[in-house]
């Protein structure tokens, strides 16, 4: 006599064992879209300021030895599976960032910094979800700046 329950748990256990060898595209196609936030920083050591709104990031930014840290712009947009959402950059800089793949609460983002036609920067990076990553960016304004990219699955 067969159980209802150990045939249901059979192909529930079979469905698991399937869907543990699929690509990440099964868990990209249940979330609709990343949540791609940018926040950009002037570092510099002409001041001691550091502007509070950036409380969160802060012993991150302490590590790059600047005096001075003040966000000069942020934005956010949510963007779809290998989509592509580009942000301006002060000093008429691009930043294009495409979501790869959601793999064990980890995404991977391409990123691509450019000065016009120059391409600066072009890498993938894996942070956790609802974390973010800093690069440190070109010189600007007698300091560097410094872009924060967060990215949220939700």
């Amino acid at each position: 006599m067969k159980l209802p329950w150990k045939t249901a748990t059979r192909a529930l256990l079979f469905s698991t064992l399937l869907g543990a060898g699929a690509p990440a595209l099964g868990a990209e196609s249940a979330a609709p879209a990343v949540e791609i936030k940018i926040g950009t920083i002037l570092a510099s050591n002409q001041s001691d300021e550091f502007d509070g709104r950036l409380a969160p990031l802060e012993k991150q930014l302490k590590v790059m030895k600047y005096r001075s840290y003040r966000l000069v712009g942020e934005e956010a947009q949510n963007v779809p599976w290998k989509g592509k959402a580009v942000f301006e950059i002060p000093g008429g800089r691009a930043l294009t960032v495409t979501p790869e793949a959601f793999r064990n609460r980890q995404i991977a983002l391409k990123v691509s910094l450019t000065e016009g036609q120059k391409r600066l920067l072009d890498t993938t990076v894996r942070l956790q979800n609802k974390g973010n990553f800093l690069l440190g960016g070109p010189p600007h304004e007698g300091g560097a700046l410094v872009i924060s990219i967060w990215a949220t699955v939700p």
